[in-house]
């Protein structure tokens, strides 16, 4: 029972009761349910409160465990790992039995953390009550809050453990806090407690370093812990660079290393810097080419690096990459000439980060040409005459402008992916000229244009009746548990169990491939309440096909 319906019916027992019965023996209200691990939100853009209704607790664990965890290869793309994290992030109602289980919250942490990172996954855990009465959860907070920088709020998880306090992994955390609050002697101590049971070379070299201000023995290996890495800060001056990660590290731990603060370098010579950046190759030029974009002090220049950018990109994955790492830098972009060389790319950069105006402005810009520049004489409407030299002059001398050559926009197959994308990313799947736009992308692409044709019909899109007759005549299907269980779980409403099995078809390429099973697992998104997710996998596929 809620606490809040005890507290409803003590009020009504008080009202019955009469105020002066009510003084004489005072009714006690206690809340006698706690908040669950896995009613903890970090979202309002999720599945809901309501979300596992319909789903058991073996059933949920089912589901969860068919998401990559921390020690699998991860999301077939960002935008479907993105779609994991936001239903990892919501919180609501356990499943029937599952309140209290603290294998589903362990569950939950750990995709969470293959999904979206160590800061999600701690920023959960920081919002769940009792962290420390659950040996599970605790580690993966400790764990968590050394990596992130969150050493504190480590320690003091560290230091509340109500189980297993005496195992190695716990008194090498708190030995490491103590050293911290600068009780040498007492790490030491707790340091040589956990070596009764086991050694660990590294953690004694890195203790040993900072509780005697030492240099750390050569012979210590990079961290591949949240705990090594926080040692590991602690040992380096705070203005260097993130310390080394073992290639062996958790993926996540990797991740961490991969984002050391970036300072934008100071660029006098953008266009000299732009064209030596061109001269370099692998991740030099890529590095170089993003310090010329990021520098504001010629947008024109900076366009062109992104333009680079993308074009550099081996592979449609990498350039939806790329994209999603700069697209925001597209609405202070101009449109020139030359930056329009790159305008496609720039555009479809644009709609992957959900910058709809600024895409508009660059297909836009694609169709009518740049802007051209008009002389203040032109303006001015001065005569025009000729020089000594046979040169067109305006009367005030200025020189008459060439005629500038006839604009040509990007090949019609390319004008309609974009427009394509666009209404997708409008959401703008009925009327105007979409049905068109979508019969000459449907032309272009042939056969591998049918996962999309039926997802976008799932979406609200008219179904080509060409459609119904490619699935009749496909040679080979799909087939997977996982898909049966989705369309039950569709007709039950049972909103986390379809979400996750959808995430699990799309993220294996047997069935992601397939066209019915692509379609229907976006409308089990859509059905869930992820409609924006659902379009941005759409938008997605479309953009992979055209490119």
């Amino acid at each position: 029972m809620s606490s809040w319906k005890t507290i409803s019916r003590a009020s009504l027992l008080a009202a019955l009761l009469g105020g002066a019965a009510a003084a004489q023996n005072p009714i006690e209200v206690e809340r006698l349910d706690s908040l669950d691990p896995l009613e903890v939100s970090l979202t309002d853009r999720g599945l809901g409160e309501r979300q596992w209704t319909g789903t058991g607790r073996d059933m949920a664990e089912a589901v969860l465990v068919r998401l990559p965890g921390t020690g699998d290869g991860g999301y077939a793309s960002e935008a479907l790992g993105d779609t994991a994290r936001l239903i990892l992030l919501s919180g609501g109602q356990p499943p029937a039995g599952g309140r209290g289980d603290a294998r589903l919250a362990g569950l939950r942490v750990d995709r969470l953390l293959a999904a979206g990172g160590a800061n999600d996954a701690f920023d959960l855990l920081e919002r769940t009550p009792n962290v420390n009465r659950q040996p599970e959860l605790a580690s993966w907070h400790a764990e968590l809050g050394f990596a992130v920088g969150e050493t504190g709020r480590a320690c003091q998880t560290a230091n509340a453990l109500i189980e297993n306090r005496d195992a190695p992994e716990w008194l090498r955390r708190r030995a490491f806090c103590l050293a911290l609050e600068g009780q040498g002697a007492a790490a030491e101590l707790t340091a040589e407690l956990a070596r009764v049971h086991s050694e660990d070379a590294d953690f004694d070299a890195r203790l040993f370093a900072y509780t005697l201000a030492t240099p750390v023995a050569s012979t210590v290996g990079p961290a591949d812990s949240g705990l090594d890495l926080a040692m590991a800060r602690a040992l380096l001056d705070p203005e260097a660079d993130m310390p080394p990660i073992a290639d062996t590290a958790p993926a996540w731990l990797i991740a961490l290393g991969h984002r050391p603060p970036y300072e934008t370098p100071r660029i006098t010579e953008t266009a000299a810097a732009l064209e030596a950046a061109l001269a370099l190759t692998g991740r030099e030029r890529h590095h170089a080419l993003e310090d010329v974009l990021s520098n504001g002090q010629d947008r024109e220049v900076s366009a062109l690096a992104l333009g680079h950018l993308l074009a550099d990109a081996p592979d449609a994955a990498r350039f939806i990459h790329v994209a999603r790492h700069h697209g925001n830098e597209v609405e202070t972009l101009p449109i020139t000439e030359a930056s329009l060389a790159h305008g496609y790319d720039i555009a479809l950069a644009a709609m992957i980060v959900g910058d709809l105006r600024a895409a508009a402005r660059w297909r836009n810009g694609l169709v009518d040409g740049p802007p051209r520049r008009v002389s203040p004489a032109a303006l001015a409407g001065l005569p025009i005459v000729e020089n000594s030299d046979g040169q067109l002059i305006y009367a005030d001398g200025t020189p008459v402008d060439a005629v500038p050559p006839e604009w040509v926009p990007p090949s019609p197959q390319r004008m309609v992916a974009l427009d394509l994308s666009l209404a997708i990313a409008r959401d703008a799947l009925i009327g105007g000229n979409f049905d068109a736009v979508f019969a000459a992308w449907t032309e272009s692409q042939g056969e591998a244009s049918l996962g999309v044709e039926l997802a976008l019909a799932e979406l609200g899109a008219r179904l080509p009746h060409s459609a119904r007759l490619a699935v009749l005549g496909r040679d080979e299907a799909a087939t997977a548990p996982e898909w049966p269980v989705m369309e039950m779980a569709m007709r039950s409403g049972a909103r986390a169990e379809m979400a996750l099995l959808a995430v699990s078809l799309l993220n294996r390429p047997e069935t992601s491939a397939d066209a019915v099973v692509f379609s229907r697992s976006i409308a089990a998104l859509d059905m869930a309440g992820l409609r924006d997710s659902a379009r941005s996998l759409v938008l997605e596929r479309v953009i992979m096909r055209s490119r």
